[in-house]
């Protein structure tokens, strides 16, 4: 009975660790380290790279467990720089930093329409 009892716990350990997805998925590219984490289902969680330095650098963007962005701006060195942006529900927070503080905040509704960039 021992042995049943032990044998069907190591198959279903054995399974359940079979399917567990990858939490984090590391490339390195050159320069970087471009970077994957996933949620707990299997979705996309963040995206973006390091440095050799081990510090975050470029484009990161943030993904809720059912796909939705719910961040996205860059990093230097380390630092967030430039425009990031902050999506909740009913609004988008744009972010302004400089030198990896927050230089301004806007709190714009999902309703507004802004052209943000223009093709000739």
């Amino acid at each position: 009975m021992k042995a049943i009892i032990l044998t069907g716990g190591l198959l279903f350990a054995t399974t359940l660790w079979a399917q567990e997805t990858p939490k984090r998925e590391n490339i390195k590219n050159g320069s970087v380290v471009e970077s994957t984490v996933y949620h707990d289902n299997g979705s996309i969680a963040q995206k973006g790279a390091y440095n050799l330095n081990n510090e975050l650098h470029g484009a990161w963007v943030s993904y809720d467990a059912q796909g939705a962005i719910t961040a996205q701006g860059n990093y230097t060195q380390g630092k967030r720089v430039g425009t990031w942006y902050f999506y909740n529900t009913g609004e988008i927070n744009q972010v302004q930093y400089q030198d990896g503080r927050v230089a301004q905040v806007d709190r714009l509704a999902k309703t507004d329409t802004r052209v943000v960039s223009q093709f000739e």
